[in-house]
Parts: C-alpha cells; structure tokens; sequence
C-alpha cells in the first residue's frame, strides 16, 4: 500500500506593497550577489510545515480560516542572517557564520510584535510546528556565489513599517517558487 502524497507548506505573511517595493529596489543593489526572491513570491516566512499529508494540511487550513488574526505592522529589524534547509540535507554543506554560501538564502529579520506573536502563537504553537531557532524573516534572495557576510550585513534596509494584508498557507513548489493554498484577509 502506497503512503498518502506530502507536500512541503508554511505560514507566510502577505508583506504590503509599499514594502515589496522597498526590497526589490534593495535586490536590485544586491543583484551580483543575489538572485532576488520574485517579487509576486515576497512574504514573511512564519513556520513550516514539513511533509504535510492531506489532513494535516486541511487541519492547517481550517486553523487559518477559522482564526481572527490581528493585523500585524511589518518592519526590518535590520538583521541579516543566511542559511538554507535545503543544503543542510547535503552531508558535505557545512554552515559558516561569517560566509553567505551559494545557494543559501539571504534573510531579513522583521520586528517582533504583538500582533505578530499572536499569530505566530495561534498558528506555529497550536500546530505543534514551532522550530529552535527560526524567526520570522523575508528571504531577499539566493546566493549566486560565495561572499562574507559583512557585505550584506551593512546594506541600507527599509525602516518605514507597513501592515500586513493577509496571512497565508502555501505549498512549496521549489525553493523560491510557490503556490498560495488559503489566504486570511487580515483586518
């Protein structure tokens, strides 16, 4: 008997057009370093939800759908950290600190809310999906080559908050494509 089909999905965070405007402007200053993370793909990364069956992911859904989400105000903190689950399924990746890797994504860090910790709570902790160490983040792009870290860490990020439009559980398709499953309008 063949096992039920999993999908990779997670909880993301619509980011607000103003913002999606701001980080592209930034990929384009980054663009020999980065490939930039599509601009209709943006969003803030809450948690995951790894090889998801068909129920698992209807319970996800019906949590999503059914909630009353606050809307949270979306801003960089500033942070900038880099890493890729991916490769860290590849025995020879060995993660440096002080080194941005090809292919490993470049993240931004958002500021922690309330609002934001709500959903966070709401979703990530009632799921049982909550991860040492992850943090809500934007991914800006994928390494095209190896270069320090302190060429990013430096970079002139957006500082203007804006609110979040919705909150979203998506399929991963690939590593910087995917595909909105439900999406909660936020108030």
């Amino acid at each position: 008997m063949a096992a039920d089909p999993t999908v990779n999905a997670f909880f993301s965070l619509h980011v607000p057009g103003d913002l999606v405007e701001a980080l592209v402007g930034l990929q384009q200053e980054q663009r020999e370093r980065v490939d930039p993370q599509q601009r209709e793909h943006i969003h803030i990364t809450l948690g995951f939800l790894h090889n998801a069956d068909a129920a698992r992911l209807a319970d996800a859904a019906a949590l999503l759908s059914g909630g009353d989400w606050p809307a949270p105000v979306i801003r960089p903190t500033g942070e900038v950290r880099h890493g890729s689950w991916r490769l860290q399924k590849d025995p020879s990746y060995h993660y440096d600190g002080d080194l941005v890797q090809a292919q490993e994504q470049v993240r931004l860090g958002v500021e922690h809310t309330d609002e934001l910790a709500a959903i966070y709570s709401g979703l990530i902790d009632r799921l049982g999906i909550a991860e040492d160490g992850f943090w809500p983040h934007v991914t800006l792009g994928l390494a095209r080559h190896d270069f320090p870290l302190a060429a990013v860490t430096n970079m002139p990020l957006p500082t203007r908050g804006s609110t979040a439009p919705s909150v979203d559980l998506q399929q991963e398709l690939t590593a910087t494509d995917f595909r909105i499953l439900v999406r909660k309008e936020l108030g």
